[in-house]
């Protein structure tokens, strides 16, 4: 039986800007997501990291190449999505099939008791993740695609969103794909690593991380953790050259 949940093939992207010229977004991109793993996309700014995202997702078009799929993708943008008019719960169970219960379970598991009842519009950016994520979940995916929705968040917001997404992978056994620019994100996050270059966007390595499946902060400062990070900044350095500065550690 086949375990891969996602598969792409020589996909490419071509599109033409405002004043006519053709640009190469995405070129020969090869990955696979099989069902039992986190999976990030690290790339430079502007790399097309965020078209490639929405292909997987069937958001989008390849101007030539082709994606294999198994089950429902639901997508999370890289800025939180939230319905102001609706409170926590209403957005979460929005178009949702899931009974009460169900939705309070998923409002215990993403850390919002206590919240249900209240309105999102003039809340953190980190307090809507877990709306987007929370609504995800209420729809029963078979992959979630999250694109980069960490970048605003404060330091302590994003330790504790680290975490929450690798308990909802540990507890759902929900496969998750991720696009970043932080290398230090991908690596504790990450089953698979894949690093794509920009200019075209295109995949340049592949590294598996072989980390605890349970994974705190603490491993930041880990010598297995350092060992991970100095693989990916000499292959960044091989590969990618004047490209590195599009990233943050």
């Amino acid at each position: 039986m086949n375990s891969f949940l996602i598969k792409t093939d020589n996909i490419s992207k071509i599109y033409t800007d405002q004043v006519g010229y053709k640009i190469h977004l995405l070129e020969n991109v090869f990955l696979n997501l099989e069902k039992n793993e986190v999976v990030t996309i690290l790339s430079p700014k502007g790399s097309g990291k965020t078209s490639l995202l929405k292909i997987i997702a069937n958001l989008d078009e390849p101007t030539s190449g082709t994606v294999e799929r198994s089950g429902k993708i639901i997508y999370i943008p890289s800025e939180p999505a939230s319905f102001p008019w609706l409170n926590v719960k209403q957005n979460i169970k929005f178009h949702s099939n899931m009974s009460d219960l169900e939705i309070k379970e998923i409002i215990a598991l993403i850390g919002l008791v206590g919240y249900e009842d209240h309105y999102p519009h003039n809340k953190s950016e980190g307090f809507r993740f877990r709306i987007s994520l929370g609504r995800a979940l209420a729809h029963s995916p078979n992959l979630i695609v999250i694109d980069e929705p960490f970048n605003n968040l404060n330091s302590v917001t994003r330790k504790e969103i680290y975490s929450l997404v690798r308990k909802v992978f540990l507890e759902k056994s929900i496969p998750i794909l991720l696009g970043t620019t932080n290398i230090s994100e991908a690596i504790l996050l990450s089953d698979k690593i894949y690093l794509m270059k920009k200019s075209p966007g295109e995949i340049i390595g592949e590294l598996k991380i072989d980390l605890p499946v349970e994974r705190d902060n603490k491993l930041l400062e880990s010598s297995e953790f350092i060992s991970y990070r100095s693989q990916i900044e000499k292959l960044v350095n091989q590969k990618i050259d004047d490209h590195f500065y599009s990233f943050s550690i």
